[in-house]
Order: structure tokens, then C-alpha cells, then sequence
């Protein structure tokens, strides 16, 4: 393992044990068997180190909501619009982002920044959503006129929900059968408030 790999290693135990604000560089510096100093020809600051360590969590985001986004507009253009939001197809991703080899970096995040992590994700999906509303209305799709405020406290209590599951400790089943029915539960909200 190479010392930029495992300042990461070490800065991950240490933020998860520690917390961000509680963990210093010369800390991690310590457990590294390395100065100070020498984590800066690696990384410019703390900042630098937590970003790098949670990289993976947003490049697997970007790739699962690439996908999602890819196969809801297919269901647009083969007038399956109604075909959204599926648990099976799409709840597994998020599933995997949450729960999957990611878990202890969504739980860092809702952790150190768990304002910012929702608001990044509430803001996402209502970015997104509102395109693709846009791309049913184009197609000839009836849309119910909504307040935006009642749109993002539906997406923001629907993250909220996943994220107290973090704390839980369940099965994989039982926290998938869980997911799914939150998933179904929000779903008919969404669809009653968005008209389709």
C-alpha cells in the first residue's frame, strides 16, 4: 500500500471513530507513521483528504443515476411513463447506495454533513424529476400542477426515511422488504401529487 493510500485508509477509520472536526492531520499523520508534513505532497488540507475518501460513493451515484435516467426516458419514448420508479428496477441502485459496500460512507456523510448530503440529493432528484416532467409534457402527458415546496419536503422526508434505516439493525432481507415499502409508499404520494 502506498502512503497516499493509506493516509486515505487511516482518515477514513479516524473521521468514522472520531468525526471530522475531532480528527486532526497530525493524527492521522500519527497512525501513518508519516510528519505532518508529508501528507501534503498528497493532499492540499483535511478538506482534500474527506472528499478523495468519498469519491466512491459519488461516482457510483452519477453511474446508478445515469442508468435510471436512461431507462426512465426509454419508458418516455415507448409512452411507459408509468414505469418509473419501480423498486425492483431501480430501489436496488439506491439500495446499493445506501446499504451496499458504500454504507460506511453514507454514514460518515449523515454524520459529519448530513445537511449538505440531503440537500445535494433532494435537489438531484427534483432536478431531475422536473426535466423529465418537462419531457412528458412535450410527449403529449397530462401533469398536475404542484408547489415546489410540497415536491422537495416529499423528497427530502422520503431520503429521511432511508437514512433512520441507517442506525437499524436489520437483515438484508428485512431491510430490503422495509426499503421497498417505503419505496411503494412514497411512490403513490409522488405519482397522486405529480399526475401520473
Amino acid at each position: 500500500m502506498d502512503t497516499k493510500e493509506l493516509i486515505l485508509l487511516v482518515a477514513k477509520e479516524e473521521f468514522i471513530k472520531k468525526g471530522y472536526d475531532d480528527t486532526s492531520l497530525r493524527d492521522i499523520a500519527k497512525k501513518c507513521h508519516i510528519s505532518p508534513t508529508a501528507i501534503y505532497r498528497h493532499f492540499e488540507n483535511k478538506e482534500d483528504i474527506f472528499n478523495e475518501i468519498i469519491r466512491p460513493l459519488f461516482n457510483y451515484f452519477d453511474e446508478a443515476t445515469n442508468y435510471i435516467q436512461s431507462t426512465d426516458y426509454k419508458f418516455l419514448k415507448e409512452n411507459k411513463p408509468s414505469n418509473v420508479w419501480d423498486f425492483e428496477r431501480e430501489g436496488n441502485y439506491y439500495f446499493k447506495f445506501l446499504f451496499g459496500p458504500y454504507t460506511d460512507l453514507v454514514k460518515l456523510l449523515v454524520k459529519e454533513r448530513k445537511s449538505w448530503f440531503k440537500k445535494y440529493i433532494v435537489d438531484f432528484e427534483y432536478d431531475v424529476t422536473i426535466k423529465y416532467l418537462n419531457e412528458m409534457k412535450k410527449n403529449g402527458h397530462n401533469i398536475n400542477n404542484f408547489n415546489n415546496i410540497s415536491f422537495k419536503l416529499l423528497l427530502d422526508s422520503y431520503l429521511e426515511a432511508y437514512i433512520n434505516l441507517l442506525d437499524l439493525n436489520l437483515n438484508e432481507d428485512t431491510l430490503k422488504e422495509v426499503c421497498k415499502e417505503i419505496n411503494n409508499f412514497y411512490t403513490i404520494g409522488f405519482r397522486n401529487l405529480l399526475g401520473f
